[in-house]
């Protein structure tokens, strides 16, 4: 596979979905103790985030993509070899009684959403 999935789930196939006014944006720092240690779960797929940088995608099939992900200014940025171009996000967070929701937001406005899993789990 040349691009991850997660890739084009975030870049061509996200949703354009109205903002909920219960969405906190998120900054930098928010975003790094976010998702540091963490993992998420979409509707299909599941990614998680180390300390060092890497990020782990696995699909529906159980297929899985290495990439790297950082934070630069308020945004997420991430990198899915072999290519070597970053794409970056806004980042938004919504609590409710059923958990934490991340939402990373396109420059176009597209979002896509994930559970935020308790971290080591």
């Amino acid at each position: 596979m040349n691009m991850p999935f997660a890739l084009l789930v975030l870049t061509t196939l996200a949703l354009t979905l109205p903002a909920s006014a219960d969405d906190m944006p998120m900054k930098g720092p928010d975003i790094l103790t976010t998702l540091t240690g963490a993992r998420v779960e979409g509707s299909n797929w599941s990614q998680s985030f180390d300390a060092g940088g890497a990020t782990i995608y696995a699909g529906a099939d159980g297929k899985q993509s290495t990439g790297r992900w950082d934070v630069r200014g308020d945004e997420y940025c991430s990198q899915w070899p072999p290519s070597d171009v970053w794409a970056c996000y806004a980042m938004a967070t919504n609590t409710s009684a059923d958990g934490t929701t991340i939402i990373w937001i396109s420059a176009g406005g597209s979002r896509e959403s994930a559970r935020l899993v308790a971290k080591g789990q």
